[in-house]
């Protein structure tokens, strides 16, 4: 029976040499069958051990153009940009997800243990995040200028015609355990229109709210006159 041989891997290395940095470039170009191999000849070769303090990437084409790492290891790290190399795999069984810095894979492992170690800093807000860009994101919340904000889903907008609009969605949404069933609108001037539409509703006799055709049983009788 034929067996399909496995496709040989060819990787290069595309160090330049440092002492032709101002002829023709003229790179390594040595190959290896295996990313082990490339990895440990541009550790070896190349970046050198303790003794060097010139921590530059000599990689073609890399953007630093030159610019210095004030570490080796932030050297090792930035090669893999070049490399490919991903030496950080997921230990959680069926996820396969492999990174390039150990800071990544701590980061990811989070999606599986649940932890969120950083806390929203705005004094009465409870929300947590599994990394600090996710809650950095959420910090406009607080500090745009945005103040109408949805309580279903953490939106917020400057205008309440564009929160209404935005409404629309958790109307055909709707059911009795949807937080918008209560409110769902929230902000820091709330219009003079809301309460004079509890007034209205308040008036509003059940049988009119049962011919009503367009009333979803899931929300409140006032949410058009919020929302739409």
């Amino acid at each position: 029976r034929y067996m399909r041989q496995p496709i040989k891997q060819e990787l290069s290395c595309k160090w330049l040499d440092e002492s032709q940095l101002s002829r023709p470039k003229k790179s390594c170009d040595r190959t290896f069958s295996t990313m082990h191999e490339l990895v440990t000849h541009v550790t070896m070769e190349h970046v050198g051990g303790p003794e060097q303090n010139n921590h530059i990437c000599y990689w073609d084409e890399c953007p630093r153009e030159g610019k210095s790492f004030k570490a080796k290891y932030k050297l090792v790290n930035h090669i893999r940009v070049h490399t490919g190399e991903k030496p950080f795999p997921c230990p959680f069984p069926g996820c396969g997800k492999i990174f390039a810095r150990s800071e990544n894979l701590k980061i990811h492992k989070r999606t599986h243990t649940g932890k969120k170690p950083f806390k929203c800093e705005f004094e009465g807000c409870d929300r947590r995040f599994a990394n600090s860009s996710d809650r950095k994101k959420h910090m406009h919340v607080h500090t745009s200028d945005k103040p109408y904000i949805c309580k279903v889903c953490d939106k917020s907008y400057t205008h309440p015609s564009s929160l209404r609009k935005h409404m629309k969605v958790h109307e055909s949404q709707g059911s009795d355990s949807s937080p918008a069933a209560s409110s769902g609108y929230e902000s820091s001037t709330p219009p003079a229109v809301g309460s004079a539409a509890t007034k209205d509703s308040a008036k509003t006799p059940p049988a009119a709210l049962q011919s009503n055709p367009g009333h979803n049983p899931g929300l409140p009788p006032n949410f058009n006159e919020w929302y739409v």
